[in-house]
């Protein structure tokens, strides 16, 4: 009964660890919905222009924008609008070939300007510790 159980166990664990390390695609970021840039390529950009849309009449949202590495690896930028100001995260937690960065920053506004190639989306007026994080944060999306 004993080498049943750590069988059982055993099993439990491979799978659990197995479902855990699965990797975040393309195709998954497609079907979470998320606006997606592989190497400049942007996908789903109207959902990061309704979200600047409901930032202006004060609507809450929140939305995902994965970034992909040239490895392949996913790095998200999550967008959370409170109906005042913009929580911004930043995370390369699946980035295999980088070191685990997760910070926040708090921002007054997402600022939309027209630039020669398309519409740029812009964080600004950020503070707390990480507010060059958000200062920083600019997103392209060609035309």
């Amino acid at each position: 009964m004993k080498n049943f159980t750590f069988i059982i166990i055993l099993f439990l664990v491979i799978v659990v660890s197995a479902c855990g390390s699965e990797p975040y695609s393309f195709d998954t970021a497609m079907e979470n919905g998320d606006v997606v840039d592989l190497h400049g390529n942007v996908k789903n950009a109207e959902r990061l222009e309704a979200f600047y849309q409901n930032s202006l009449t004060k609507t809450e949202d929140k939305i995902r924008i994965t970034r992909f590495t040239i490895e392949g690896d996913p790095i998200f930028y999550d967008l959370v609008f409170n109906g005042a100001e913009v929580q911004f995260k930043y995370d390369n937690s699946k980035d295999k070939h980088g070191t685990t960065n997760i910070r926040t920053a708090s921002c007054k506004t997402l600022t939309l300007n027209t630039v020669e190639n398309g519409k740029e989306y812009e964080l600004q007026g950020c503070y707390g510790k990480n507010k060059e994080l958000g200062d920083g944060f600019k997103f392209e999306v060609r035309n």
